[in-house]
């Protein structure tokens, strides 16, 4: 059953596709946000550099009307090249500070804003199928609900599904390029003591590398920290460490890490979660009438620290390079790689992807004390 037209749908609304229908909202476009889960239930800590915080501010205002949990960082301790930490002190960039945030919340409070500029959000709606009809111009997009099957028309669709990529996937669009087969995985970790540490900690170790961060928790009466350990999946210590017990014991390679967690008396608690890290892009990022933002159209691995920036600034392209092709264009245009609009934000996307790959592989041959070990190894010759 056909409800109407919607001018652009986005598929998923997470920081990327947020970010899209925010931009596009405020340039006065009708938008459909397609949001897959209804409720979110764990927190995830998450750090961004300084750099980032103008970005931040663009989408959600200064930071007294933030509504999410959010500390602010003071840098990051690595001990990367050596067993010895390096301090990078975020006092002496621009904004002098970066932020840890609660990315579930953060993205919760994306959503409020796009419904703020306008945007219809449905929660519990899950991307079926698209049918494109070059006669009217449109999209037949199918959603899937708790009541059913219904259809959608819209002008323009952006797959903001992340890593599945599920528009780009049904169009039959590959991944171009899949790197590597890093995979994270997460334990939470909880005190009754204090914890007011504001450092993000990465540690390489033989078998791949470590991330701590403090969970901002204000009013919580327990302080709580995530590690992540990152490894290549096919690896004996990445099957380790899908159980707390693997997990903990191969944390006793990453001192750095261990004496923090001692130091605060922290118990790991809950479950052991995982998810796919790897480097990859799609064959194409977009299509007539269709794009992708954020890991949709490009993954990063998060030794990049990207992930939010590049949602956020992959979001604010799209949105407006949209808004322009939509206006700027005839209407029997085609808005695909050929239109100068959209060529634009494939360009652009494109040189982020250079950017990223060579500052990757910088870092990964960096380290050298265990380059005779397959995690080390895989990642001494720079990728493609």
């Amino acid at each position: 059953m056909t409800k109407g037209s919607t001018l652009v749908i986005i598929v998923g609304a997470g920081t990327a596709g947020a970010a899209t229908a925010i931009t596009l909202a405020k340039l006065g476009q009708r938008v459909l946000l397609i949001d897959e889960q209804e409720k979110f239930k764990a927190s995830l800590g998450e750090s961004m550099p300084p750099a980032s915080l103008d970005l931040v501010k663009h989408f959600l205002g200064d930071e007294e009307n933030w509504s999410f949990n959010f500390y602010r960082s003071a840098g990051n301790l690595s001990a990367w090249v050596s067993d010895q930490p390096d301090l990078a002190d975020f006092f002496f960039s621009g904004n002098g500070k970066g932020l840890c945030i609660d990315r579930l919340a953060f993205d919760e409070a994306l959503r409020s804003r796009a419904l703020d500029a306008g945007v219809t959000i449905r929660r519990g709606a899950a991307f079926v199928s698209c049918t494109r009809f070059i006669d009217r111009q449109l999209w037949a997009v199918k959603i899937k609900t708790k009541y059913g099957e219904e259809q959608i028309d819209a002008r323009y669709i952006v797959d903001g599904s992340g890593r599945r990529a599920m528009v780009a996937k049904s169009l039959g669009v590959q991944q171009l390029e899949i790197h590597d087969q890093l995979f994270a995985y997460a334990q939470s970790f909880v005190s009754h003591e204090i914890d007011d540490d504001r450092f993000t900690r990465i540690e390489a170790t033989p078998n791949g590398w470590w991330y701590t961060n403090r969970i901002p928790n204000p009013l919580g009466r327990e302080s709580k920290r995530l590690v992540m350990f990152y490894s290549d999946k096919d690896l004996p210590e990445a099957k380790m460490a899908g159980n707390t017990l693997g997990f903990c014991a191969l944390m006793n390679e990453a001192p750095l890490i261990v004496s923090l967690l001692k130091t605060k008396a922290y118990v790991p608690t809950g479950k052991i979660r995982g998810a796919p890290a790897n480097s990859q892009r799609l064959q194409a990022c977009c299509g007539d009438s269709w794009l992708a933002v954020g890991d949709a159209m490009q993954a990063f691995d998060p030794l990049s620290s990207q992930g939010i920036d590049k949602a956020l600034r992959s979001g604010s392209s799209a949105g407006h390079f949209i808004f322009y092709a939509l206006t700027d264009s005839a209407p029997q245009t085609k808005l695909d790689s050929s239109n100068p609009y959209i060529c634009q934000y494939i360009e652009q996307q494109l040189q982020s992807w250079q950017k990223y790959v060579k500052k990757r592989d910088y870092f990964y041959t960096m380290q050298n004390r265990w380059r005779d070990r397959p995690f080390w190894s895989r990642r001494n010759r720079p990728q493609p």
